[in-house]
């Protein structure tokens, strides 16, 4: 038997969620893209306010477990999208990356850096959260990046396994809203 969190509504769950950049471009290949978008998931987990429980940040795309407050993912999605891509545009002009900021620009005439959409799923076991998370870790070595997790610079790995190298950004140690309490009933599946 596992544990099942009981939850009705969206308030107190984990969200598994994916988003991706548009046309696939390797932004965040780039230390300086990379880090900007991370400072930013750490800077809108903190103001939304949501618990940030684990991430990657991948060239290409993110994944992320987060449990927002108000239980309103989209929400939180549509604060942070906007600010990643203001900040890789500042960079970007910063450093005169004319062919990335040609490429942000859409024909509408506003800076687009992500995919439309996001794939959301709600964790909802003890099993299904520790298996996304370690499915999020292993994601750079699969992709052969690195050779080990715990070598790839952009997740969570180092703050969710207490390694002794210091992640970019910090994720939550509490990963439940102390006055939202969790239901966790007995159920076999």
């Amino acid at each position: 038997m596992a544990k099942r969190i009981n939850r009705k509504g969206k308030k107190a769950v984990l969200h598994y969620v994916t988003i991706n950049i548009r046309d696939q471009m390797q932004v965040f290949k780039q230390d300086v893209y990379a880090r900007a978008a991370l400072e930013q998931l750490r800077l809108h987990s903190d103001e939304h306010p949501a618990k940030l429980v684990a991430y990657v940040l991948m060239p290409e795309h993110l994944h992320l477990i987060n449990n927002p407050r108000d239980g309103d993912i989209n929400k939180f999605l549509s604060q942070y999208k906007p600010a990643v891509t203001d900040a890789v545009a500042e960079i970007a002009e910063r450093l005169g990356h004319t062919r990335l900021l040609n490429w942000l620009m859409t024909a509408e005439g506003h800076n687009q850096l992500w995919q439309e959409g996001k794939h959301d799923l709600f964790l909802w076991s003890d099993w299904m959260i520790w298996q996304k998370i370690n499915y999020i870790h292993d994601n750079a070595r699969r992709r052969k990046l690195v050779k080990r997790a715990s070598d790839y610079p952009y997740s969570s790995f180092a703050a969710v396994y207490d390694v002794p190298t210091a992640p970019i950004i910090p994720v939550d140690d509490e990963w439940w809203w102390e006055d939202m309490p969790i239901d966790l009933e007995e159920e076999e599946y």
